[in-house]
């Protein structure tokens, strides 16, 4: 009699695992289906003052929210800007490498996109850096992205530019593209910050000592080439 029990519940057992197995398949289906719908969807492509990615400026949050799914939207959404200011918004691809965050003309609604930060998730809270290291997608056509150099931004732009100390809430921002090819005029529609690296050298570390601060520094400062900052935010105007 034992013997039949045992031998039923692992029949019983038997009989169980490969709906298990269905389910866990389906679930990983379901995911990479909303994953292929966003991508297809996506060419993660800026176009400074046009459009990043489906993003523009006749879109709306409810619309990207359509388009992408809840699995790839988060909406309203808190924003930390400078100085502390915390504003509602959208972000897309929440922390991760792809993060980006939309600010609106129309707050209320949440339509009509003025503003989109490329704010990759890289570190967490303590600072500590990803184990997984996935590069960011987002890119312009001539090749500008996050982690890209300040010898590679100034060979995009095709001058030496301009930009703020660092150390503060605007540090490292560029502040004039000084007739380059990102120079639009007065209305900037591709903003570039750049940070130093997360471990320096001795000669580094004097290095961000002089070019700290709010006052502007050329890329071509010794001191700044010495430290080699990287890319690490771009916000994109979107025009009506």
């Amino acid at each position: 009699m034992r013997r039949l029990v045992l031998m039923c519940l692992l029949i019983l057992l038997w009989a169980c695992q490969p709906e298990k197995a269905t389910e866990q398949n389906s679930e990983r289906s379901d995911v990479d289906r909303v994953r292929t719908k966003a991508e297809s969807v996506n060419d993660f492509q800026i176009v400074a003052g046009l459009r990043v990615g489906p993003v523009r400026h006749s879109t709306s949050e409810a619309e990207l929210l359509r388009l992408l799914g809840p699995d790839v939207v988060t909406v309203g959404d808190s924003i930390y800007g400078a100085e502390g200011d915390v504003l509602i918004g959208t972000t897309l691809y929440k922390d991760t490498a792809d993060q980006l965050q939309i600010l609106y003309q129309d707050s209320a609604q949440r339509q009509h996109p003025e503003l989109v930060l490329i704010r990759p998730y890289v570190t967490d809270a303590d600072g500590n850096s990803l184990s997984n290291g996935k590069p960011t997608r987002w890119s312009t056509a001539n090749g500008v992205h996050i982690g890209m150099s300040l010898k590679e931004l100034e060979q995009c732009n095709g001058k030496p530019f301009r930009l703020w100390g660092f150390g503060w809430d605007y540090g490292g921002s560029v502040a004039n593209w000084q007739g380059g090819r990102f120079d639009m005029g007065t209305q900037t529609m591709l903003s570039v910050t750049l940070a130093p690296p997360s471990t320096l050298s001795p000669a580094q570390t004097r290095a961000l000592a002089t070019v700290s601060g709010d006052g502007e520094f050329m890329s071509t400062n010794p001191s700044m080439q010495l430290l080699g900052p990287v890319v690490q935010i771009m916000q994109v105007t979107l025009k009506p």
